[in-house]
């Protein structure tokens, strides 16, 4: 899925972060503010109102106001909402019904992550349907599913998947910073995204794989990876999803590793991680080594570097900081020569 087949570039955006601002769980929100390449958010919705979304996070693209309701985002020229939580499970908070509605009443466009087809669930569809909203689920695809054919093997792209030892350790962020700093230098470089935030942001091609029957997964990421090739895109840059040991969520992150079949992987760390974020019952704890060790027992490939927000020092493998510009580019400069 392309976000652009949907929205023009520079489409107005309220992002509705109700109940989870200042928390990870508002991982969308911060993903849109720092990377949005289609829409320009106007404002996000929460209860912080008077606040500025530099209050909460760092390293940005927008800094907008925090308002607490639809119609002052309107008033401040919203034309679509963009729902920018990713809570476990994917569910509709009931919290965010109300504001949802009453977008749909101003007539501004839904775009949802959740598992839950809104598109399809009253009172949103019968809702859309009365005043023209369009309700565009990212996290269900519309294609015709695909099972691992192995053309993988024969590809000539340069494939490097950032995968991590938890859930919300940096991946996409990661991913997209080195996208970014890859289309700076000029290079014929893509990012595939794999969840629904890399989507609504603006990838060359995404596909929200934990939506995806396990059977399909690894085959509709080669299909991804094969169009992005036909595009003439030679340097892909994947977004992992959860770890390779998450007991909750490591069978999405083996189908998408069997799927791209990286030369390259970078790992997202959080040091300070002493079990897995919201899986607290789980008694087994990120760990950087063992899931190297992991990833390799799977694939053949070289571990590019580690990605870390902290001050962390290893003798094994180089470390940078994603918002980093010469730390970026150092990684950069090694799949150039690749190239």
């Amino acid at each position: 899925m392309r976000i652009d087949s949907f929205f023009e570039p520079g489409t107005p955006a309220a992002i509705l972060s109700w109940g989870q601002l200042g928390t990870t769980l508002a991982k969308t929100t911060y993903g849109l503010l720092r990377h949005s390449r289609i829409f320009i958010p106007v404002c996000v919705i929460a209860e912080q109102e008077g606040k500025w979304t530099a209050d909460f996070m760092s390293h940005f693209k927008f800094n907008v106001p925090v308002v607490n309701s639809v119609d002052k985002a309107v008033h401040l020229g919203a034309k679509t909402l963009l729902i920018g939580i990713a809570n476990v499970g994917g569910f509709l908070p009931q919290e965010l019904v109300d504001h949802v509605l009453k977008a749909i009443k101003y007539g501004l466009d839904i775009v949802s992550g959740f598992h839950l087809k809104m598109s399809e669930t009253e009172p949103f569809s019968t809702a859309a349907k009365k005043t023209g909203s369009r309700i565009i689920d990212v996290r269900h695809l519309k294609e015709e599913l695909k099972i691992f054919s192995g053309q993988i093997y024969k590809s000539k792209t340069i494939r490097v998947c950032v995968l991590g030892t938890d859930c919300a350790v940096g991946k996409r962020t990661t991913a997209i910073q080195l996208w970014q700093a890859a289309l700076e230098r000029k290079l014929p470089a893509a990012f595939l995204a794999t969840g629904q935030t890399g989507i609504m942001i603006g990838a060359d091609e995404g596909v929200v794989i934990d939506a995806i029957a396990s059977d399909f997964i690894p085959g509709t990421i080669e299909n991804l990876i094969l169009r992005l090739e036909k595009n003439e895109k030679r340097l892909i840059f994947i977004e992992g999803q959860g770890a390779l040991r998450h007991p909750a969520y490591g069978q999405v992150a083996l189908g998408l590793l069997y799927g791209c079949m990286p030369q390259y992987i970078v790992l997202s760390h959080d040091p300070a991680r002493k079990n897995f974020e919201y899986f607290d019952q789980i008694p087994v704890s990120p760990d950087l080594f063992k899931e190297i060790a992991l990833i390799k027992n799977f694939i053949n490939t070289e571990i590019l570097g580690i990605s870390c927000l902290n001050s962390y020092c290893l003798d094994d493998y180089e470390v940078f900081n994603p918002f980093n510009a010469s730390q970026i580019m150092k990684i950069i400069s090694k799949l150039e020569v690749a190239l």
